[in-house]
């Protein structure tokens, strides 16, 4: 819960728009005070507790500009992100300066929005409080701002803005489930059962016999059952603050209906990558897939491919697991990796004692004794403990340090919610996979967390996940130069990671056939083969502004327009 925890009368306005309520003072000290600073996040005033000392936005001498702050705050959450009954601010922004910034409905619509939660009051308690003196003071600010003339007509519109369609940064901007959305999410794939099933969560075994030969068989480990448990906890409650992206609501001559396909790619993505990471090996734990010579080095725990997992470390240090050098764990291995002889590979292990260890030799089934290193030079696999697990293989010292500040026993121990309360994914990252039968959930729960914290969320200045999600569904859902770019933030962590990105092909391959399964485009495949240099960026989605410098006065002129008759909800 994000509001404040008090049903006290200390929640009236301050502040240049009257910033009100235990939700607005709550989100103030979650994502700036001390709040944010408690839990490890980025906080501009770590030592201001907005809930408990409110008064502080108009009486501290030492933070002045706190009362531009609370009202930019809220401006930047509320208004400029508004998108409700087909009303979305920036669009209607771009549209007013387009038709020369004559139409008074904008700031009648802006004002309902602050004064009265809506763009269309009466929608709550009545008309907008001073409507008349908010369209004078915004018309008189354009005009301070050489936007309109302070005589004369008006001057057509000479400069236009392009059109914004609803961004993905909204559409992903879901405040609270909508149930009519996702059962529409779920009853779509839930009428694919039967192929997922088949095709997707199952893993290749191969039978012993005269004959080898090679079968699928359904995982018992990523079950359909568990996987809609887990994704209906990352939409209906959500991970960190945020939730999987299950699709949008359309509005249309007063229908609203469940626009899918957006949500449905973002489970196709998730699921492409989870097959080729923990389901097709049926396994909870990473296995070695990293050879050298042909032999697996045993160091490959500390990390795979050029990865060092031990080192991966979070903006927020102070959130990652420390590394250990006397921490042991042995992986448990399962599936196909451990049933059949020909493809058998040994645990992945760490420990203190060992100066150096030696690889496996899968032609001969021997151990290679003697100093074997990793392709990162290691030989040794002290503090290697933390190796991938789950759907996704979650890794490293930083994503498994966040998973124990939100979802495990450090949350606990610090009196919040905790999804895996006795489970430190820091000291004994292994209880994930080695207590399944007591949290059958986990390998989703685990991989849904990572995907809406670091894939969801991913924006480099070049490219933009969500972005480039809607570009592709927009674009007809051939463009394989965005499953391609997801694989490769999945796997070295950023979309202009260079070298080979292990299994791309297979991938593609797999979500190609997941865009079949879940009926979102014909049996077309998007390309028969990697035809991407991956080097393609999608541009990061347009704020409004780098196109004329008319938009970021509009914001300037809104802002200060009458703060001392807005009034926040």
């Amino acid at each position: 819960m994000i509001s404040c925890c008090s049903y006290s009368c200390c929640w009236w306005g301050r502040g240049v728009i009257q910033t009100t309520g235990l939700c607005n003072y709550g989100k103030l000290n979650y994502f700036l005070g001390a709040r944010a600073a408690a839990e490890g996040r980025e906080a501009k005033y770590p030592d201001i507790d907005f809930c408990k000392t409110p008064d502080v936005i108009c009486s501290s001498e030492e933070h002045s500009e706190l009362k531009w702050i609370a009202g930019l705050y809220y401006w930047m959450k509320e208004v400029q992100e508004y998108n409700k009954g087909g009303w979305y601010y920036k669009t209607e922004l771009h549209k007013f300066v387009n038709s020369g910034m004559k139409d008074t409905s904008f700031i009648n619509a802006v004002s309902g929005i602050v004064n009265r939660g809506c763009h269309n009051p009466p929608c709550a308690t009545g008309d907008v409080d001073g409507l008349h003196d908010r369209r004078s003071n915004f018309q008189e600010v354009l005009r301070a701002f050489k936007l309109l003339p302070r005589d004369g007509p008006r001057p057509s519109a000479t400069k236009t803005l392009p059109p914004i369609p609803a961004p993905p940064g909204v559409l992903f901007s879901q405040t609270s489930s909508d149930p009519k959305l996702f059962n529409a999410f779920l009853h779509r794939l839930s009428s694919r059962r039967s192929v997922l099933e088949e095709k997707v969560l199952s893993y290749e075994a191969t039978t012993m016999g005269e004959e080898d030969s090679v079968v699928y068989v359904q995982s018992d480990l990523y079950t359909f059952d568990t996987l809609m448990e887990s994704v209906a906890y990352a939409y209906m409650v959500g991970h960190a603050g945020k939730r999987f992206y299950v699709g949008s609501i359309t509005a249309a001559d007063d229908q609203s209906t469940p626009d899918l396909r957006y949500g449905l790619v973002n489970m196709a993505a998730f699921l492409a990558q989870s097959q080729n990471e923990g389901i097709k090996g049926n396994a909870c734990d990473e296995y070695h897939l990293d050879s050298i010579g042909g032999k697996y080095p045993i160091s490959n725990s500390c990390g795979q491919f050029g990865n060092n997992y031990q080192d991966y470390e979070c903006s927020h240090k102070g959130m990652q697991c420390p590394v250990e050098t006397n921490m042991m764990a042995t992986a448990v291995l399962s599936g196909k990796y451990a049933d059949s002889p020909h493809d058998y590979r040994p645990n992945f292990y760490c420990g203190p004692d060992e100066e150096f260890t030696g690889a496996y030799d899968p032609d001969t089934m021997f151990d290679v004794m003697g100093p074997f290193a990793n392709s990162q030079g290691r030989t040794d696999v002290k503090g290697c403990c933390f190796w991938g697990r789950g759907a996704l293989l979650t890794k490293g010292t930083c994503m498994l340090g966040k998973l124990n500040h939100y979802l495990g026993k450090e949350a606990a121990n610090s009196g919040r919610m905790a999804m895996f309360p006795d489970v430190d994914f820091c000291r004994n990252p292994e209880d994930i996979c080695r207590h399944i039968e007591r949290h059958p959930t986990i390998v989703w729960d685990i991989a849904f967390f990572e995907w809406v914290e670091r894939i969801q969320e991913y924006d480099d200045g070049n490219f933009n996940y969500q972005l480039a999600l809607q570009q592709f569904v927009d674009g007809g859902m051939q463009d394989p130069s965005f499953i391609n770019i997801v694989s490769k933030i999945v796997a070295k962590g950023s979309a202009r990671a260079e070298g080979t990105i292990p299994f791309s092909q297979q991938k593609l391959n797999h979500f190609n056939l997941l865009m079949e399964h879940l009926q979102l485009k014909d049996s077309t495949p998007l390309v028969t083969s990697d035809t991407s240099s991956g080097q393609r960026c999608i541009p990061k989605p347009a704020t409004i502004g780098p196109h004329s410098s008319l938009v970021p006065q509009l914001f300037t002129v809104l802002f200060l327009g009458v703060p001392y008759l807005f009034t926040s909800l």
